[in-house]
């Protein structure tokens, strides 16, 4: 029986996806053929071709997209089992129709809602399958529902050193993370909340970054925790994979995404909802001396990493 063919092609994602690509590696009758899209970077080979290039763009052609179609099109030979996409909204409609022709099933992963990429809605009848995590756009358009996943429940135990643990981009979130960190610092919580930002920023209690931390450094900040905050953004609806990584290293959540509480997992010794314009923070102190619950494990394994790739990729 010959292997099936996957390929998955995909944007910078932390690291998570590459564990999906892993575990599919791991299926001696699957093939998989793996694509970053951030990694194909087209270098101008000299001063004269970069200003041709913006000519040309005039008229249509732009020999950065042609370079990245290419790219991508030349790791595609054969006609594939699945072909699978997370940001299509990246791509040109001439290159998603190209690669379309090259697959039996076409899947596309929302990574995010509809209202944060609105030309997302376009793209929708060109796969056969759409998965989503965010639940108005799983109703509005019919689109699979599944949710990001545990991709690790082993962990070290180590001397806890924070109450809380955070790690975020800057975004527009910045003002309620600076203030619930400010708030919880001093109430005399010990907190370690990173902040990554291409420059150096400056917040009295977030330490700056400019380096993505691995997944293997988060593992050690999280850890030396007790518990780790969650930000909801304010167009995503569905659960971050901090909620996930809580789950798996039995870490206690406190996060402002209430539609937590809908989960089976969820349970009120592990996880407290905060409402960020009114923080209590001595109901958090007393969130942080009730003890964990175990969450048993049939509810656990289907988050996990290889419940994530059998309902997608039909293993």
């Amino acid at each position: 029986m010959n292997p099936r063919k996957i390929t998955i092609i995909y944007p910078f994602a932390y690291g998570y996806i590459d564990l999906v690509v892993k575990e599919l590696k791991s299926h001696s009758n699957i093939t998989v053929t793996e694509i970053k899209t951030d990694t194909i970077k087209y270098q101008y080979p000299n001063p004269f071709a970069k200003t041709w290039n913006g000519i040309t763009k005039l008229f249509g052609k732009n020999i950065k997209k042609e370079y990245f179609r290419n790219q991508i099109l030349g790791q595609v030979r054969e006609k594939q089992d699945i072909t699978f996409i997370i940001r299509p909204d990246l791509f040109d409609v001439s290159l998603l129709e190209k690669l379309k022709k090259k697959t039996e099933n076409f899947i596309a992963y929302y990574y995010d809602s509809c209202k944060k990429y609105p030309k997302q809605v376009d793209l929708i009848p060109f796969f056969d399958e759409i998965y989503s995590y965010e639940n108005e756009d799983i109703e509005k358009y019919n689109f699979i529902e599944t949710s990001n996943f545990i991709y690790d429940e082993s962990i070290v135990t180590e001397d806890i050193r924070y109450d809380i643990f955070n790690i975020s981009s800057y975004d527009s979130r910045i003002d309620e993370i600076n203030r619930i960190a400010n708030a919880l610092s001093d109430a005399g919580l010990k907190i370690y909340f990173i902040l990554f930002y291409f420059k150096k920023l400056s917040f009295p209690n977030l330490i700056s970054v400019t380096e993505y931390l691995s997944l293997k450094e988060t593992k050690k900040l999280i850890s030396e925790s007790r518990s780790m905050l969650d930000v909801q953004r304010i167009d995503q609806n569905g659960l971050s994979f901090r909620t996930f990584e809580s789950l798996g290293y039995r870490k206690k959540l406190i996060t402002t995404n209430k539609m937590v509480r809908e989960y089976d997992f969820y349970h009120p010794n592990n996880i407290l909802v905060i409402n960020s314009n009114k923080i209590d923070t001595n109901e958090i102190k007393d969130f942080l001396r009730l003890p964990y619950v175990e969450i048993p494990q049939d509810i656990l394994k289907k988050y996990n990493l290889k419940s994530f790739t059998e309902k997608i990729f039909k293993i």
